[in-house]
């Protein structure tokens, strides 16, 4: 199976496992300690699963910081879950989804990493296509724009530069490779 297939056939069914019983879209309140719910998505899914939760988060919280006057709407056609903490429903930075799990020993860092050059590729075309199709008043080069330097997404290079480490991270590997789908799918940015 390719991340693209997981995406379209079994993510919205391991979604609504991993939500449980909840009749609120939020978790993450201990993601950084237990990643409570991951145990409902089975093991060799869980890669799949957790590409495609980031992202999914990540258009939501992009939508909400950058594009509040539609985010009403946004939020009214995907029903996407929050990732927060707090009673005021604080928002994580939605990275913790993609390296909390590997830091627990609940996915491989090697088949997480595997995902993510398709899986931002994929999530690039979902988002071009619900734009096209929803909110056509939203450029996807604004909005791809606006996200890949926004200050919780963006990681200089400048930070690599400085520290080689960097580079190797899960962080930097996610930023990376959105950068380099959105790239590929010829959307121009600023530099």
């Amino acid at each position: 199976m390719n991340i693209s297939d997981y995406y379209l056939q079994t993510f919205r069914s391991d979604l609504s496992a991993f939500m449980g019983q909840s009749s609120v879209p939020y978790f993450g309140h201990s993601w950084r300690h237990d990643c409570r719910g991951l145990e409902r998505v089975s093991a060799s899914s869980r890669p799949f699963f957790l590409v495609c939760l980031y992202f999914t988060v990540l258009v939501d919280q992009a939508m909400h910081e950058h594009y509040r006057s539609h985010y009403s709407r946004f939020e009214q056609l995907t029903r996407y879950p929050k990732f927060c903490h707090g009673l005021g429903q604080f928002q994580h930075n939605p990275r913790s989804i993609l390296s909390a799990p590997i830091e627990r020993g609940l996915v491989s860092a090697d088949d997480l990493h595997a995902q993510l050059a398709p899986g931002m590729e994929l999530f690039v075309a979902e988002v071009v296509s619900f734009l096209r199709d929803h909110m056509p008043d939203i450029s996807p080069a604004e909005f791809f724009d606006r996200l890949a330097y926004d200050r919780d997404v963006q990681i200089p290079l400048l930070a690599v530069m400085l520290d080689k480490t960097v580079a190797e991270s899960t962080d930097y590997r996610a930023y990376s490779a959105l950068q380099q789908a959105i790239k590929n799918a010829g959307i121009e940015q600023n530099a």
